[in-house]
């Protein structure tokens, strides 16, 4: 099997002790990938910093240099513009990686229709607390953190770039995510690949920059619509086929960005824990329902996700068995018209 090769991109300006720092981490861990270092308008000192450390590499660095800050979305552009390797892994610079995160990433970019590989940023896209103890060694998810992912040059080629207009953050990842899902990529979260990330900086003023955020989340909103927030109940008579085949559908909405709480019988969720299904995909949670009194258990919890989320659509698992205790619920043909586009945001 042939391994494949990698682009490491960073877009730099000033930091220059953080960037120091992030530099020497990659190369004492990424040995075999090349790195596109891009001088986004620095200052001198950064400038000076830059072109120290990248004279000794050789070819394994390529050095772009910007007039001016263009911003951190057109610069990475700009970088995996000049990418030709298999996979373009981007990489804040004030982050910093250890361990063997590269390796783990590009195990699991060997999955077919792979993406998008997103490392744990520490403080950015931290691992639900439910996650924790399930030892996930992969699933899928719409969480991503311009502070690290790995990108499929076969998906660029076809889904293209970052949008540049939009934000540069949050709403922009959000876009890109549900292109790559449009066009069937998968985005998967490495747990154990992490980035120990900072905040980026931010330059302008607040104003502009909440002007634009604003304009952005409406953009996308208009093109993708409102993720929608699901309680979906399945009786305890469930046929494990019959909650194999609606996972199916769940984990096709929820990489649209739609979010799910499964409330399980004590069985089901043992069963269902055995075949994998808690580490799905982190907009997908299991619940264990208590195993005397699932009915008083399963009213505390609708009741409380309710308050959570008050938009929050109530399902039946399966139609024509009602959830105990509540009238007024969905069927669950609700989920697979979102697929269709037949629920309106």
């Amino acid at each position: 099997m042939t391994t494949p090769t990698v682009d490491i991109i960073i877009p730099v300006w000033n930091q220059p002790f953080e960037t120091r720092a992030c530099l020497v981490s990659i190369l004492n861990t990424a040995d075999s990938a090349r790195l596109i270092i891009i001088n986004n308008g620095c200052d001198r000192d950064t400038e000076l910093l830059l072109e120290e450390f990248c004279e000794p590499l050789g070819n394994r660095v390529l050095y772009m240099t910007m007039e001016r800050n263009i911003g951190f979305v057109p610069a990475l552009n700009r970088g995996l513009a000049r990418s030709d390797a298999d996979w373009a892994m981007v990489v804040r610079s004030n982050g910093t990686v250890d361990g063997a995160w590269l390796q783990q990433l590009l195990n699991v970019a060997a999955n077919e229709r792979a993406g998008i590989v997103s490392p744990l940023c520490t403080t950015e896209t931290p691992l639900p607390k439910r996650l924790t103890k399930a030892c996930c060694s992969q699933l899928e998810t719409c969480q991503l953190s311009f502070a690290g992912m790995l990108l499929s040059r076969a998906m660029r080629d076809e889904i293209g770039c970052f949008d540049e207009e939009l934000d540069g953050s949050v709403w922009c990842l959000r876009d890109y995510q549900q292109r790559a899902a449009t066009c069937d990529y998968r985005t998967f979260l490495v747990p154990t690949a992490l980035v120990h990330s900072a905040p980026p900086l931010v330059f302008g003023s607040e104003e502009r920059r909440n002007e634009r955020e604003r304009l952005s989340q409406r953009a996308v909103l208009e093109r993708w619509g409102t993720s929608q927030q699901f309680a979906v109940y399945f009786p305890q008579q469930t046929e494990p086929d019959h909650l194999k085949s609606a996972l199916t559908v769940i984990l096709a909405a929820a990489r649209r960005g739609h979010r799910f709480t499964l409330l399980l019988h004590h069985r089901q969720y043992q069963q269902a824990s055995e075949q994998g299904y808690r580490c799905l995909h982190t907009g997908i949670e299991l619940i264990s329902l208590a195993r005397f009194g699932a009915g008083r258990d399963l009213r505390k919890w609708l009741q409380k996700l309710s308050a959570d989320a008050p938009e929050l659509s109530i399902v039946k698992g399966v139609d024509g068995i009602p959830v105990p205790g509540y009238d007024g619920t969905r069927q669950f043909s609700v989920i697979e018209d979102l697929l269709k586009g037949d629920v309106d945001a």
